[in-house]
């Protein structure tokens, strides 16, 4: 009767070790913000894309949405100034008294929201702004460690379980 019982609690067990990305990680604590800001070359490989085709089909409704380089406060100047100049394409700070007041940082940007066309010199430039919330530190560990070591110990178990209920079919007990 033993080795029945023994069998199915360790696939049980297996299998909810196994399936551990379902509840796992979790969050401790909150999320640890951080605020970027990139500028990249409005083309036909950015993402808003004015000069694309897709911009057309919009019937220009973007162009209500450039905004002159010299009509930025002088916080988004320096900022922009900054993202274009750094060799990433942006910068990102983490205190959120380094934000620019006049920019918006939401986490999905879109166009006038985290996401505006600044000529300057008649060049077009996408400024993104956004927020990008961090994972804590034990969630890292949780998904790098324990997640990995849970589902190889439930795969073992799920096999240790077939293994004795084998075993117990055989004529071993």
């Amino acid at each position: 009767m033993r080795t029945p019982l023994a069998a199915v609690g360790l696939v049980a067990l297996g299998v909810c070790l196994m399936a551990n990305p379902l509840f796992l990680p979790v969050a401790v604590g909150e999320p640890d913000p951080a605020y970027t800001h990139t500028v990249q070359p409005v083309g036909a490989d950015a993402v808003a894309g004015l000069d694309s085709p897709a911009a057309e089909a919009r019937n220009g409704s973007d162009l209500d949405a450039v905004v002159a380089y010299d009509d930025l406060d002088p916080a988004a100047r320096a900022a922009f100034d900054r993202a274009r100049d750094a060799p990433e394409g942006g910068f990102g700070v983490e205190d959120p008294d380094e934000r620019v007041d006049s920019l918006a940082y939401p986490t999905d940007p879109r166009l006038g929201d985290g996401l505006l066309i600044v000529e300057r010199d008649g060049e077009r430039y996408e400024l993104w702004t956004r927020t990008v919330e961090r994972e804590s530190d034990v969630v890292l560990v949780q998904r790098v460690l324990v997640q990995p070591i849970a589902f190889l110990a439930g795969f073992l178990a799920v096999v240790a379980g077939a293994a004795v209920a084998l075993r117990g079919r055989l004529g071993g007990e």
